[in-house]
């Protein structure tokens, strides 16, 4: 049942909705300015009375104009996110080229030009997630919704200098809405037709004193009716109540010193899961499933005997930060503090076949981290510095229980007992790291950038794996002590059989990690004429090692895995042209990737493996053109070739467990030379959008259509030709009309028009090698909001 508490009331609770500074999402910046290099907010941007707009961003800890920034960055303003009606990551790819996001099965992952880090608690994210400069690394902090912010930049390609944790594939970097020095409150209230979604969005600012302002933003959201119905519980599902509150507190006590305080509570609750089957067993001792390939039907059911236990993904999440900027030698000497806390439980099972319900899945983490940077920016003639140290320290506690009626899957004997399987893991992570990053103008028009990151790593960690019963009634409150008194050592045997697995108990401290890494990074970049630069880029990157919490074995040794290493040479050219009317971005880039870590499934779980060599490569375009006022048309594409170049350890696909594909042998097969997963070899999104004044030009109408679209791809991590998605097209549209002041607006907006529904992921269950199951994306959404800005 949804929580009827007041703290998820609707009337209880009312915030005003927020746009963000007004950027396009696919292109890059329009008319050129000289950004100021300093750290904090952006200048606003301006907008020329028939060129295109000027984005800034803060990719390298400096304002900085988007078309100065030798980057493959993508901008998305909170006036993009409002129209389009996103408050979450998995959102974001349909505007992204390049980009894929998924919650799973149990663990959040995104994938950036073809690679991620796959689904498994055990690592930290490849793409790293960064919230107003403080690190969100963990697969959880995906579902974190966005709300209230300025802009997203989404950049492409080992980020190793100027964030305060590594990340090898890109780093998605937020900036939400500071307060200002006057009264402003901003916002949006919505509602869809097709899934009864009512969601209130936004943030007021307002002036304390001449050197003190607070800003408090938040969102509210109900999705009563989930897209998939389950006839089985009478339900839809999965059904939404999301809850999240920002409030900062900006001080100016004197002059060159600035303190902005700030704190946020996400309390984030999913109940039922939309892991559907997606083709059946094909082993003749596998009972089928009641229905495969059904985008809008789940038949599931865990709330009865022996389980007793919903489906859900719940996650309490907060944040405690203080930023103090000091003008200091001609520069800007900047602190970041922040201690933030989360608690996640994902509790899924499968259909079951014949209407069984056979295999039950419950993940908890529990995550802990205080981070601090210190760092300096300042520009002396033509030398711009930024340098600084970074400490985190943080503590990650997983316990995950898988429980089976392995009876329901056509197994006979002692196994069809129910029985259920505990991994219990707990870290501790250190983190020290220095980093420089200087640009140095060597002529006008030409200028090299250089740096390196020095990063120094120590994980201590235990683990343990053990047999239970079937543990009924567990939930988002379950604790590690509740599994531990389900221990049964009379199902020692079953267990034995059944999970092939060594029971153990690795004490905390067995597990030890010490690692450090230089990374480096050069940029050459010249401006081959005014507002147009062409750059060279070069970056190596590392991304810790650490052990997997699902450790099978019996040798604690073997429980750690490598780190992981990127190199990358990225060539772009970007500018604007044809008087200011036509941006251009071209990239062309290639990753290698050496040690990638990898989850490999075997022994009815995911485990952690690292690859030989894996390789990315491509190009990307984006383009935005406004041919005549009120009219503004947008491209973006790329064609992406990435493919594992060494992986001889892969998991077998469901064909070959079934015996029915050569190439599995051992349990594993070869996937050299193979696509990685979600890598589409063509991606694009095309948009346009025209405003007009109407009447006596105080009201106007805008209008407003795109089309995003990919080749297929594989959803799965086998190669498995049952897993893939072929090509498809999504439609997005809006009418608004609104005064030409944008005090209000009210728009009709649809989203997926067509509802396609593609494969968003797949996966072989446990106890199934020979099935897949899988979920799909959201269909189609219509709906209207009426925004409002009062200044």
């Amino acid at each position: 049942m949804l929580d009827k508490s007041p703290f998820f009331s609707r009337c209880g609770f009312a915030v005003i909705a927020a746009t963000g500074v007004s950027c396009f999402a696919l292109a890059a910046p329009a008319l050129a300015q000289t950004a100021p290099q300093t750290d904090g907010p952006p200048a606003e941007a301006t907008q020329p009375e028939a060129g295109l707009q000027d984005i800034v961003v803060t990719a390298r800890k400096r304002a900085e104009n988007l078309r100065d920034v030798p980057v493959a960055i993508t901008a998305i303003g909170g006036d993009m996110l409002q129209q389009k009606n996103i408050t979450q990551m998995i959102d974001l790819p349909q505007i992204t080229p390049n980009f894929s996001f998924s919650y799973g099965a149990v663990q959040p992952f995104i994938n950036i030009r073809g690679f991620g880090s796959g689904a498994n608690a055990s690592f930290e994210q490849s793409v790293g997630k960064f919230i107003d400069n403080v690190s969100f690394g963990r697969d959880q902090d995906g579902r974190i919704p966005i709300f209230d912010v300025e802009r997203i930049e989404i950049l492409k390609g080992p980020q190793v200098l100027t964030f305060g944790n590594s990340a090898t594939v890109g780093a998605i970097n937020m900036a939400t809405k500071k307060p200002g020095r006057t009264f402003e409150a901003d916002g949006s209230i919505g509602y869809e037709f097709y899934n009864h979604e009512f969601q209130v969005q936004g943030g007021v600012t307002v002036p304390l004193a001449d050197w003190a302002s607070l800003r408090i933003g938040g969102l509210y959201q109900d999705l009563s009716k989930g897209r998939l119905d389950n006839p089985i519980k009478d339900q839809t599902e999965p059904r939404t109540r999301n809850i999240a509150v920002r409030p900062s507190l900006l001080l100016s006590p004197a002059p060159g010193l600035e303190i902005l305080l700030k704190a946020e509570v996400d309390r984030l609750r999913d109940y039922g899961n939309a892991v559907v089957p997606v083709a059946q067993p094909l082993a003749a001792t596998r009972a089928p499933y009641p229905v495969v390939g059904d985008a809008g039907t789940r038949y599931s059911n865990y709330d009865v005997a022996p389980y007793y236990s919903d489906e859900l993904s719940f996650m309490d999440a907060n944040l405690y930060q203080a930023d103090i900027n000091y003008d200091l030698l001609g520069g800007k000497l900047t602190s970041t503090s922040a201690w933030r806390t989360s608690h996640s439980d994902v509790q899924f099972g499968t259909d079951g076949v014949n209407h069984a319900q056979t295999y039950f899945n419950a993940l908890w983490q529990h995550y802990r981290q205080f981070s601090q940077e210190l760092r300096f920016s300042g520009t002396y003639g033509r030398l711009d510095i930024t340098a600084g140290g970074y400490y985190q320290r943080d503590t990650l506690g997983i316990d995950l229980l898988q429980e089976f009626t392995l009876g329901g899957f056509g197994l006979t004997g002692a196994a069809t007992t129910p029985i259920g399987r505990v991994e219990t893991y707990d870290q501790n992570n250190r983190v020290y790291s220095g980093f420089v990053d200087a640009t140095y103008r060597i002529t006008d028009r030409l200028s090299l950038s250089g740096g390196v990151r020095y990063v120094d790593i120590n994980k201590t960690a235990g683990q343990a794996l053990f047999g239970t019963g079937v543990i009924p009634h567990v939930d988002f409150d379950t604790t590690r002590s509740e599994l531990q008194a389900g221990r049964n050592a009379a199902l020692d045997p079953i267990f034995n059989a059944v999970f092939r697995s060594t029971q153990h108990n690795f004490p905390f401290g067995t597990l030890r990690l010490s690692e450090n890494h230089w990374q480096p990074q050069a940029i050459v970049q010249y401006e081959i004429a005014p507002r147009n630069k062409v750059y060279l880029k070069f970056v190596r990157g590392a991304k810790s090692g650490g052990f997997d919490y699902g450790y099978a074995g019996g040798t604690p040794s073997a429980a750690a895995f490598r780190p992981e290493f990127a190199s990358m040479f990225e060539a772009g050219v970007k500018g604007l042209i044809l008087d200011n009317r036509l941006e251009y971005s071209v990239a062309i880039f290639r990753t290698t990737f050496t040690a990638l870590q990898q989850s490999v499934f075997q022994n009815l779980a995911f485990v952690v493996s690292n690859i030989g060599k894996a390789r990315s490569q491509g190009i990307e375009l984006d383009l935005t053109a406004r041919p005549a006022d009120g009219l503004e048309l947008g491209f973006a594409g790329s064609y992406l070739d990435a493919k594992f170049v060494d992986f001889p350890g892969a998991a077998c696909s469901s064909g070959q467990n079934a015996g029915l594909q050569s190439g599995c042998v051992g349990g594993f097969q070869d996937l050299s030379g193979t696509p990685t997963q979600y890598a589409s070899k063509w991606t694009g999104t095309f948009r346009v959008d025209y405003a007009r004044p109407v009447g006596s030009g105080d009201y106007q109408v805008a209008a407003g259509a795109s089309v995003f679209a990919r080749s297929r791809y594989n959803a799965g991590a086998y190669n498995d030709p049952r897993m893939e998605q072929g090509a498809f097209a999504q439609i997005d549209a809006h009418l608004d009309f609104g005064p030409t002041d944008n005090r209000w607006r009210m728009s009709l907006f649809g989203r997926n028009l067509g509802d396609k529904r593609p494969l968003e992921y797949a996966v072989t269950p446990p106890a199934q090698p020979t099935a897949v199951v899988g979920t799909y994306s959201r269909g189609r959404q219509i709906g209207l909001k009426l925004s409002f800005s009062m200044r």
